[in-house]
């Protein structure tokens, strides 16, 4: 099990940016570390990770000196916001499946996902599921998943045949939804999920899915276990 998606961030920027020193950070930089990341996290959310670090210092309002001195490069600066997603998506799960009945947890957590945090839409795209952050969402994000696939199977509100990956695809086919429909029809990826969800309910004239292969069924952990594209900005 890895740790905390917060915890491996740390790790991370000690990797990736071994000068900057381990002393509390003064409190303009503290500061300008918090609006740098907004900064970022905002324009994740609008225009996806490929934005420049020119715009995102310019929205945050600090120098392309300060946000380097913060984040050694993009590519740090994007794994603090998706490690950070990461960290909300797992603890989301956390509460749902503590408060939801099973056979409803599932379905009200994958709406959840989408709904309590612009960011959590994150989880949608390719690079989530790269590196670090991916590797935390297979540590951390899928085993409650499961869980909450299994119980609401047990409890007759998903159909035996579904299996964690088929929930995986549904998400990320919610990207293509989203980029064709979110600037003319805000919200519009909710009536696509509710589509696909009503999908995974028995039905005694539905046939049998086709068995899931290995490499179907391995989806996120092969997907999470890449590097990632290479070093952007």
């Amino acid at each position: 099990m890895f740790g905390s998606a917060s915890a491996q961030a740390g790790a991370i920027a000690t990797d990736i940016a071994p000068a900057v020193s381990a002393r509390p950070l003064r409190r303009d930089a503290e500061l300008n570390r918090a609006r740098i990341l907004e900064a970022a996290r905002e324009l994740f959310v609008e225009r996806g990770v490929d934005v420049g670090v020119e715009e995102i210092a310019r929205r945050a309002g600090v120098g392309m000196g300060t946000l380097y001195r913060r984040f050694s490069n993009k590519d740090a600066l994007v794994e603090a916001i998706l490690l950070a997603a990461a960290d909300g998506i797992r603890d989301l799960a956390v509460e749902v499946a503590a408060a939801e009945p099973p056979e409803r947890a599932l379905r009200v957590y994958l709406s959840r996902v989408l709904l309590a945090d612009p960011c959590h839409r994150l989880f949608l795209t390719p690079r989530m599921w790269q590196g670090a952050a991916g590797r935390a969402l297979v540590a951390e994000v899928l085993p409650l998943v499961a869980e909450m696939l299994r119980s609401a199977q047990r409890a007759g509100s998903v159909r035996a045949d579904v299996v964690v990956a088929d929930l995986l695809v549904l998400m990320w086919s919610l990207r293509t939804v989203t980029e064709f429909t979110e600037t003319v029809a805000p919200g519009s990826w909710w009536r696509s999920l509710e589509i696909a969800l009503a999908g995974f309910r028995p039905d005694d004239r539905n046939g049998e899915l086709p068995a899931p292969s290995a490499a179907f069924a391995a989806l996120a952990e092969d997907t999470a276990a890449r590097e990632g594209p290479a070093p952007i900005g």
